[in-house]
Parts: C-alpha cells; sequence; structure tokens
C-alpha cells in the first residue's frame, strides 16, 4: 500500500460486532460473512489422546469430498458458527469434547455467551503467518486500537509477538509489542530502475505525481524526476513505499499474459488480485489449482505474491486470472455476440443438448448444440440448477459433463442466452424431478413501482431474495432484489449490505406470473 499522507490516528471507538446487529432468533438460511468460505465437514470425528501439556493430538476433521482434513488443536484460532443467529465468529478452541463436538471461547461475546460448544460442520482453523523477520513491511494493530497502521517489523520477541516500528507514530509510541494475529505482511516493490516511469509522492505537499527514475539512491530511495515540477525542484528522493507503477490500461491485457500479483479479498468463489492494472482481477476457485479447491483460504491468504495469467477479458472492462499457466475462459479476449438467432424461436419447453464449458461462482456456462449444428454458450445461473438452495456450483456440475437444459430467453443484442436445468417451472434438476407449478404471483400484479415492506429470506452473491407482503391482503411472495438493485453505487458483496431477517423498504420492478418472478429495487430514484 502507498502512504499517500499523514493522516491523524481515528478516535479509538468501542468495537461492536456484526452479533450486535443481527439479533438472536434469525434461524435462516445464510452464506458465511465475507472472507469465511462455505464449509460442509463431514460428521466423523477421530479422537485423539490429549498431550501431557493439554494440547490435543490433531483432532482431524474430513472436509467435503473427505481428501483433505482439518487438524485441530486446542489453542487454535478459529471461526465458528454461533447457535445465535448462525453467523461465523472468531474464537478460540478450548476443549474437545466426549461427544465429538468442540467448546470455544468468543472473541467478543458482546453480551452472550462466552463460550459454546459446536459441532466439527461448524469450524473453520484460521492459519495466522508467524514467520515475520527483521525488515518486514507489515500493516499491524496497536494495543488498544482497532485499525491497521504501516510499519516496519523492529524486533522478533521471545514471547511470539513482534517489535513493530510505525512509519507516522503521529505523537504516539514510535513502536509497539504485536500479536501475528494482529498483523498483515506488505509486499513493497523496490525493484525500480532508471528510465522507469512511476507515480510517486511529491515530498513538499503528499499527493502523487507522475514522474521518472533518474538513480537509485545508496539509501534505498529511488531519484524520481517530476514530469511537472511547477515551480518546486525538478526531482525528489522517494521511499518505494510511496511509488508505484502507473496502472496497465485495460486495453494492453491479453489473455495468456503473467505477472505478478497480490492477494486483495478473499471471497468464497475465489479471490481478488492486483496485477497494477486500473481494477483487480478475480481470480476464480476453479482457476486456483490444477485440483478440486474446496476453500480458498487453504491455497492463498491476503497480501501474498501470487502468479497469475490473465484468463479472460469481459466488454465491461472486468477480467479474469489463473494461477494454473494455460487454464483460460472460452475466447480469449472481448468478442463480438454470439449468432443467436437459431435459439430465439426455441419453445422454452424443449429440451436441448449442451456441454458444461466452465464454471463460476453464479453457475455454469453451458454450450448447447442444436441438431442441424448451431452452437451458442448460455448461462446456467445457479438458482436454475435444480430446485433447493445450491451452495456451490462445483459440488453439482463439472466442466465438460453433458446436461440437459432449456432456453429460457435469448437476448440477440447483448449475445446472451439464459438456460435452465430445471423441469417445467422449476421443478427438477436436469431432467428429473416433479413438476412444480410457479409461484402465484397474481396479487402482486399491478403493483409496479409501489413501495412494499420485506424481510431478507436469503442472501445469495447476486442478490437479496426478499419476502412481500400485499399491503392490503395477507398475500406473502418471494422476490430477487438484484446486486445492482441494492444501492446506488457498486456493490461488491451482497452479505455487507444486507443480513437474513432484516426488514427492508422494497419497490416492484416486474412482476412475471407466467414464470413465478418478481424482480424487486432498493434503490430510491427509480421508484415513483
Amino acid at each position: 500500500m502507498i502512504q499517500v499522507a499523514s493522516m491523524p490516528r481515528p478516535v479509538r471507538f468501542s468495537f461492536r460486532s456484526r452479533r450486535n446487529i443481527v439479533r438472536r432468533g434469525v434461524g435462516a438460511l445464510v452464506l458465511a460473512v465475507a472472507g469465511a468460505s462455505s464449509l460442509a465437514f463431514s460428521s466423523f470425528v477421530s479422537r485423539a489422546p490429549l498431550f501431557p501439556s493439554g494440547r490435543l493430538a490433531r483432532v482431524s476433521v474430513a472436509s467435503r469430498g473427505g481428501d483433505v482434513a482439518q487438524n485441530f488443536e486446542i489453542g487454535d484460532k478459529v471461526k465458528a458458527v454461533s447457535p445465535d443467529d448462525e453467523q461465523w465468529y472468531p474464537c478460540l478452541l478450548e476443549k474437545v469434547n466426549d461427544d465429538g463436538t468442540f467448546t470455544v471461547k468468543w472473541d467478543d461475546p458482546d453480551g452472550g455467551p462466552e463460550t459454546n460448544d459446536i459441532s466439527a460442520d461448524g469450524l473453520k482453523k484460521i492459519i495466522i503467518f508467524k514467520d515475520y523477520v527483521v525488515g518486514d513491511d507489515v500493516q499491524a494493530i496497536p494495543p488498544d486500537d482497532e485499525s491497521y497502521y504501516p510499519g516496519v517489523v523492529a524486533k522478533v520477541n521471545a514471547d511470539g509477538t513482534f517489535q513493530v516500528k510505525w512509519d507516522d507514530p503521529d505523537g504516539g509510541p514510535e513502536s509497539h509489542d504485536v500479536k501475528p494475529d494482529s498483523m498483515k505482511k506488505v509486499n513493497v516493490f523496490k525493484g525500480y530502475k532508471v528510465d522507469d516511469v512511476v507515480e510517486a509522492v511529491f515530498p513538499e505537499d503528499g499527493q502523487m505525481y507522475p514522474g521518472t527514475v533518474t538513480k537509485v539512491n545508496a539509501d534505498g530511495t529511488f531519484q524520481v524526476k517530476w514530469d511537472d515540477p511547477d515551480g518546486g525542484p525538478e526531482d525528489s528522493p522517494v521511499g518505494p513505499k510511496d511509488m508505484k507503477y502507473p496502472p496497465i490500461p485495460f486495453d494492453k491485457l491479453e489473455v495468456g499474459q503473467k505477472y505478478k500479483g497480490t492477494v486483495k479479498t478473499i471471497m468464497d468463489f475465489g479471490a481478488f488480485v492486483d496485477i497494477g492494472a486500473e481494477g483487480d482481477g478475480l481470480l476464480h476457485i476453479s482457476r486456483i489449482a490444477n485440483e478440486r479447491v474446496n476453500d480458498v483460504n487453504d491455497y492463498v491468504e491476503e497480501g501474498q505474491e501470487v502468479d497469475v495469467w490473465i484468463s479472460g477479458l469481459r466488454d465491461d472492462g472486468k477480467f479474469g486470472l489463473t494461477m494454473v499457466e494455460g487454464k483460460t475462459d472460452s475466447g480469449g479476449g472481448p468478442r463480438a455476440p454470439a449468432d443467436l438467432g437459431p435459439f430465439e424461436n426455441l419453445s422454452p419447453d424443449d429440451w436441448q443438448t449442451g456441454k458444461v464449458a466452465r464454471i463460476a461462482g453464479f453457475g455454469a456456462f453451458v454450450t448447447v448444440t442444436l441438431p442441424d449444428g448451431a452452437s451458442a454458450d448460455g448461462l446456467v445461473h445457479i438458482s436454475q440448477i435444480r430446485d433447493g438452495f445450491v451452495d456451490n456450483v462445483e459440488d453439482e456440475l463439472s466442466e465438460g459433463q453433458e446436461v440437459k437444459v432449456r432456453v429460457q430467453s435469448v437476448d440477440i443484442g447483448a449475445g446472451r442466452m439464459s438456460l435452465s436445468m430445471k423441469e417445467g417451472f422449476g421443478g427438477g434438476g436436469g431432467g428429473g424431478g416433479d413438476f412444480r407449478a410457479p409461484a402465484d404471483l397474481t396479487a402482486f400484479e399491478g403493483l409496479e413501482s409501489k413501495w412494499l415492506k420485506g424481510k431478507v429470506a436469503r442472501i445469495a452473491p447476486f442478490g437479496l431474495f426478499v419476502t412481500v407482503t400485499h399491503p392490503e391482503t395477507s398475500a406473502e411472495a418471494d422476490g430477487l432484489v438484484h446486486i445492482t438493485q441494492i444501492r446506488d453505487g457498486y456493490v461488491e458483496n451482497a452479505e455487507d449490505e444486507a443480513e437474513v431477517g432484516q426488514e427492508v423498504d422494497v419497490w416492484i420492478q416486474s412482476v412475471d406470473t407466467m414464470g413465478g418472478k418478481m424482480s424487486l429495487s432498493m434503490k430510491q430514484a427509480e421508484a415513483e
């Protein structure tokens, strides 16, 4: 990270966990909070004897698929599902019980019980990096504070803590002893060369300006000649923390190019990686390794440097990454809209043969081939794979798998085709299961653009499912607030915007009584 200017430290505030917002008793299905992977451990637990020290001798819990085991020890830092609200929170593993459960002590009980007994499928081990060395650049949390600040490891203490010297003590102590679970490593590039074009912080005003490296100084700084000195000095010594290469324009990215990137954010479906472009690229979970990846956190961590290749480029300026060379998306660059003419008049009741081309967090792209040889890709959204809640697309489908799909809609102009594997109006799952009529939404016809009271029923990566009640009758139905309709501006994670059970105000965008679908919005400007 580049520190642009010295800022006063924020006033310390009393941290309130999300358990203070999500009240007890909301026992509905929710996704794990951002950064905590969706887990489905098997129920068997191998008990192991305690060492004299009291530490558990590797209690192994088999993860989903049965091929990876998590080893828990007393004293481990873990995340666990609170019985109060079914959310994940950090805690300490205190004890293994005779019934196969684990006693955990919450980091922030927030008025609730300090400990709970949690089953194996509600535990997730937190891997804490502890191998810092003197000179490492870090972000760390000082004692009695809740914010991260930049600093450098000055000493490795015998008790397992690290003495961190702050870049800007701002009138406070110049250093503190910090535990490793309150530290994050920062990778600062220091390999700038003469004639490199950079953006750097001008020492006199703390702002970033374009310039060129003219000299590598002996003290580790770089002499930067400013493009427009504007009456000031023509060049200045600048430290590597205050420099960066200009962002790579999107039109300069090519599929197959290799970059060294830094993991910025970890999600259930993958990780966002900074390669120095105008935006971060998505490293999807299916592009992390050749083998099946159940948990992104087992492979990468925030702040980690990784080698990645451009896997695909999208028309909207976003791009995908892969850690497996050659494992790219279908195509390779911005593409002209596909020829979907042969698919436009197909009946949504007719089954077509397709093959899964690639898998994303929100669904699967399927190549559909008609009897006359016409072929095109369409999206089977995660909600259209089968009845019921689908947590992980990769649990349902695999690349290359043959499937039966129905064409739901075709957008010729945009080159998009929506597919479904559900029977009829949403019964079975690719050709099996019982027929189920669509939800009865007739009571909500004519209420378009009207504000209604609703309650969040469940959260998905693509938006919120909200149960709304007719203002004059007791009729209820579920509708989707797409992630783009939650609020103005970019929403990265629907879970950051609402909680299951939360009451919200929504207005009806459209009602499809035939398909049993209702589109909702929480935005203010577009409603009447």
